[in-house]
């Protein structure tokens, strides 16, 4: 038996943040499927660090902590699977003796292309049902939103 949900009340509409949280559950969901058809073991964060990755490598680990919003520790369990897997590589930095700097390998760079293709297709599943038009606004809309949490 399926518990009622709130949503399952027309007379009481979802609230914004329920909602939100409701697509990012169903995003994550959709994508971690699609990522186990690369490999069975990857999902979410590795996508979303990969794809980070992709565009500040090379960073410290403590960047791309702040870039993904997670401790350092659930980093550098991302990083060592990562780089057993071939994907990064951890290098002394250049200007900072102390600090190691996390390089994408072109090993890394190919299983990005995988996995953006595989997140592209889960991205046209969520937004199906929506014309160019509505997906042009609703991007716009979202855009808003986190600007103006964003903002002072």
């Amino acid at each position: 038996m399926k518990c009622p949900t709130v949503t399952d009340n027309p007379a009481m509409p979802p609230s914004f943040g329920l909602l939100l949280r409701q697509v990012r559950d169903g995003l994550v969901r959709q994508l971690d499927a699609e990522m186990k058809g690369v490999l069975p073991d990857f999902g979410f964060s590795h996508y979303v660090g990969l794809k980070v990755l992709s565009i500040q490598s090379p960073c410290t680990a403590n960047e791309l902590a702040q870039a993904l919003d997670q401790t350092p520790s659930a980093v550098t369990r991302l990083l060592d699977k990562l780089e057993a897997l071939g994907c990064v590589r951890r290098e002394p930095h250049a200007q900072d003796r102390r600090a190691l700097q996390i390089v994408m390998t072109d090993e890394g760079r190919q299983m990005w292309t995988q996995l953006k293709q595989r997140g592209d297709t889960a991205m046209a599943y969520a937004l199906r049902d929506l014309t160019p038009d509505e997906r042009e606004q609703l991007l716009s809309l979202m855009t808003r939103v986190r600007d103006s949490l964003n903002s002072p």
